[in-house]
């Protein structure tokens, strides 16, 4: 099959994949994962640098917009399995199978990155600001202290007077 055929034959299942009758008129859960394949497939070749910009600010998009990691990769999994399922299906070629079981996998292994990234930087984040806390509240403590060996030293004058 031409990779042209191959793509459009890869397209066609998209309804299928997505499962899009259960979502409605809304984009469904993962459509940036196959529309991601399709990028995959149509640049083709190992190395895929369009697709790890496109597909790294559509997963940060997510996970920006309140979606958790966890949500993330589940979709990306769902998508990979259904992926899986479908080229089973619907090719009946072996090296067409194959074309698609890389781009999918590649695909995936791109989500796993990014979303390692933004947990690793959330993490990062997270200490900042629990160090930040911890120094605000050491501050706090010491102007506390002086506070009160100030307060001491005036009741200790006024007692003397």
């Amino acid at each position: 099959m031409s990779e042209v055929d191959l793509i459009e034959a890869v397209k066609v299942l998209r309804d299928e994949v997505l499962v899009t009758v259960e979502h409605g008129d809304g984009d469904p859960p993962g459509a940036e994962i196959f529309d991601a394949l399709i990028a995959a497939l149509t640049v083709g070749g190992e190395s895929v640098p369009g697709l790890d910009l496109t597909l790294h600010d559509a997963v940060t998009r997510r996970l920006a917009w309140g979606d958790s990691e966890e949500v993330v990769l589940a979709d990306a999994e769902g998508v990979f399995d259904r992926v899986m399922v479908a080229v089973e299906r619907a090719l009946r070629d072996p090296a067409d199978r194959m074309v698609v079981i890389e781009a999918i996998t590649q695909v995936a292994v791109t989500v796993s990155r990014v979303v390692s990234l933004a947990a690793v930087g959330r993490a990062s984040r997270d200490r900042a600001a629990r160090l930040r806390e911890e120094m605000a509240q050491r501050q706090l403590k010491d102007v506390l202290e002086k506070q009160r060996s100030s307060i001491v030293r005036l009741e200790l004058e006024t007692k003397d007077s």
